[in-house]
């Protein structure tokens, strides 16, 4: 299992103001909520005021501008995911939508992203549906995997942009050199959760060149969970069942410049790195 809104509604006249300002070239999560009227930026609430109900009985939704008589101001730059909700989204609810970029369950062997921008995978080869440690779990048997016909996945082909996977795992039969994790694009990959011959785990990113951090050697027939973060002060950090196993120190992540997508449970990318 792998875990990995723009809104507006106000009424004339009453309004917050966010104190951060946003950078160009760069995308900002918007959430605003009405009654407390609060902002948020990228998941971390922003400002916020008391602010009676809406008193309007209808009226004209315009995104991209703000409407004016004469001259409108319009909004210069990419909008994406627009949503409207008709009630106040918890604290968790906005961090996720912010942050979280897929959650596959599995549950009944689907593929269908949990998370908030369906982002669905596609099978190659068979996969089944087997008992896991949450619910229900895929069985991948060297030769079927998980991936995706497009690049979805933005970020991670920005350099020194922080991430955080999370999964449960449970190596069956005998060790022998797979992928967990595998980041690529048409011109770039990199194994960031892979397990060598001997069942140990390893984690790694680029910087120019190759650079991990080993892990434990994961045991047959057991459920563990592995968390793998990045950040530029930190590094890859590599924690086993909640604790930190083991990290890399501080560097910068040298992405691709595109999009890029992942695929789990196997590797299409014949590059040897153990």
């Amino acid at each position: 299992m792998t875990s990995y809104s723009f809104q507006f509604l106000s009424q004339i006249a009453t309004t917050t103001t966010s104190t951060t300002s946003t950078s160009t070239s760069t995308w900002t999560t918007s959430t605003t909520i009405t009654m407390t009227q609060q902002v948020w930026l990228n998941g971390n609430l922003d400002g916020s005021r008391s602010a009676s109900a809406y008193d309007g009985l209808w009226g004209i939704t315009t995104i991209g501008v703000t409407f004016q008589s004469n001259n409108p101001p319009v909004f210069n730059g990419y909008i994406d995911n627009v949503r409207f909700e008709a009630r106040a989204k918890n604290s968790t609810e906005i961090l996720n939508d912010a942050t979280l970029h897929v959650y596959y369950s599995f549950d009944g062997g689907s593929l269908t992203d949990n998370g908030p921008n369906g982002i669905n995978g596609t099978a190659y080869g068979n996969l089944s549906s087997t008992t896991g440690r949450v619910n229900q779990a895929l069985q991948l048997n060297s030769g079927p995997y998980i991936y995706y016909s497009y690049t979805p996945f933005y970020f991670l082909g920005i350099s020194g942009h922080p991430l955080t996977i999370a999964l449960w795992a449970k190596p069956t039969g005998s060790y022998a050199q797979q992928t967990l994790v595998l980041v690529d694009s048409s011109s770039w990959c990199v194994h960031y959760l892979a397990m060598s011959s001997t069942g140990q785990l390893v984690a790694y990113s680029w910087k120019g060149a190759d650079i991990g951090t080993n892990g434990p050697i994961l045991p047959l027939n057991t459920w563990t969970h592995i968390g793998y973060t990045y950040s530029t002060t930190n590094g890859i950090r590599l924690y086993i069942n909640g604790t930190q196993y083991s990290t890399t120190g501080s560097f910068t992540l040298s992405g691709s410049g595109f999009p890029m997508r992942i695929i789990l449970g196997g590797d299409r990318a014949i590059r040897q790195y153990m």
